[in-house]
């Protein structure tokens, strides 16, 4: 009652969850609809009532995956201030991917937080009467002055910059012009360009505090320097990150066909923010990779997890009322794949829609469980894809939507797709 939008007539006062949920339908939003924002609609669209378990409620808590209980994550719920931050992370995994000395990678640190000392920011917090750069007098000095911009430096990138990549060099803003260049490992005479541009942008920070603060060192070739320098982190290794075990492999996947008298199960969600507008989707077929049934699913606004599991869910119920009697099940997500074959704590958040799945598992069948490649899963995203230009609900199809049909045939002509992989 507290989240309604108007008046809720007076029948539905003493109404209970289960009154307003149909069996094999979902929530009836023909009565809750009218007295709910759209917002809330999609929230509760990817909410399922357990009549089929008998399971009691359990309490979670949200703010941790495994739905455990920490001071940590309390702490952070407490101070979240909800207002809009970038997400940094592919960033800061890059910084520390670079092939560099370790204290080269933490100025990137530094700089992406936006800590280091130039003009701009003393004079920001009170301590420089000036915020214009003191090394060539030209303008305001930013990071992005410092580390390119500025005359002293700008010379220098000319120099190492190839000229025809020059312009977009220059034109990039600040956050997007290390990024880029931080993720290009094309190879130069003196090793990756990340290693030769992570390398000169610390000395051309290096090199600003020497003038600022009076270094009276002469160089000979600052450009000389930086490329020898370069070279040589590249050729010992210095501060190279640690890989994963084992080499990595060009491998080619592609799905392949059922054992003979099994059917497939390929399923799979999709959440456009991670919670955001979430989908599901999935495919049957026989040993022959003929389509034998499949559905797209629009969800409403869940997590990435959860999406996934709703298509397995519902790829079971499909296959369970064809009669069928051995599945094979593959999904890409390996969190998923885990849940499914081990189980999951009464208290994690997903314990409800696992528990539906275990219970269609446990049934008098043969179903087996596999990850996969997404190179593999490739219908079953293309489905789930294809839910979010559907209404929200469940979509079955006897025949591959057209949209699909050249996937399809992809997969019964064996056609793979490149993936690196560690063996």
């Amino acid at each position: 009652m507290e989240v309604a939008t108007t008046d809720v007539p007076e029948a539905y006062v003493g109404m209970k969850v289960c009154d307003l949920w149909i069996d094999g339908t979902g929530w009836d939003l023909g009565k809750i609809a009218p007295f709910i924002s759209d917002d809330l609609k999609l929230e509760l669209s990817a909410v399922v009532v357990d009549r089929v378990t008998g399971a009691g409620d359990r309490l979670a808590w949200n703010e941790t995956p495994d739905g455990q209980f920490t001071v940590t994550s309390a702490y952070r719920f407490l101070s979240r201030d909800g207002i809009y931050k970038p997400d940094m992370e592919n960033f800061f995994n890059r910084v520390w991917r670079v092939r560099a000395p370790e204290r080269v990678r933490v100025f990137f640190w530094l700089v992406g937080n936006k800590g280091i000392m130039t003009n701009q920011e003393r004079f920001r917090r009170h301590i420089s009467e000036s915020e214009i750069c003191q090394v060539c007098k030209g303008g305001v000095e930013s990071i992005l002055h410092v580390l390119r911009d500025c005359l002293a430096m700008a010379g220098i990138w000319k120099r190492i910059v190839p000229r025809g990549k020059q312009q977009v060099f220059f034109a990039m803003s600040c956050m997007e012009w290390l990024f880029v260049d931080l993720n290009d490992n094309t190879a130069t005479e003196n090793g990756p360009w990340s290693t030769l541009f992570a390398i000169a942008v610390w000395w051309a920070w290096k090199w600003r505090c020497g003038n600022v603060f009076g270094d009276q060192t002469l160089w000979r070739d600052r450009v000389k320097f930086v490329k020898d320098y370069a070279k040589e982190i590249f050729l010992v290794g210095e501060g190279s990150v640690p890989v994963e075990t084992g080499s990595r492999h060009d491998r080619l996947i592609s799905w392949t066909p059922p054992m003979l008298g099994w059917i497939k199960l390929n399923s799979d969600g999709a959440s456009r923010g991670n919670p955001g507008l979430a989908t599901a989707g999935g495919v049957l077929r026989d040993g022959d990779g003929k389509w034998c049934g499949g559905f797209a699913l629009n969800i409403g606004r869940c997590t990435a997890p959860l999406a996934e599991l709703w298509g397995v869910y519902y790829g079971l119920c499909i296959a369970w009322d064809k009669q069928i009697t051995r599945l094979e099940v593959e999904v890409d997500s390996s969190v998923v794949a885990g849940f499914l074959r081990q189980g999951i704590p009464d208290t994690h958040p997903l314990s409800f829609l696992v528990r539906l799945c275990h219970g269609f598992l446990s049934k008098d069948w043969e179903v087996r469980v596999t990850h996969v490649y997404r190179e593999a899963n490739h219908l079953a995203d293309g489905l789930a894809n294809y839910a979010f230009t559907l209404p929200l609900g469940l979509h079955t199809f006897d025949f591959v939507p057209p949209d699909l049909l050249s996937v399809l045939r992809d997969d019964e002509c064996g056609v793979s797709r490149s993936r690196f992989i560690y063996m």
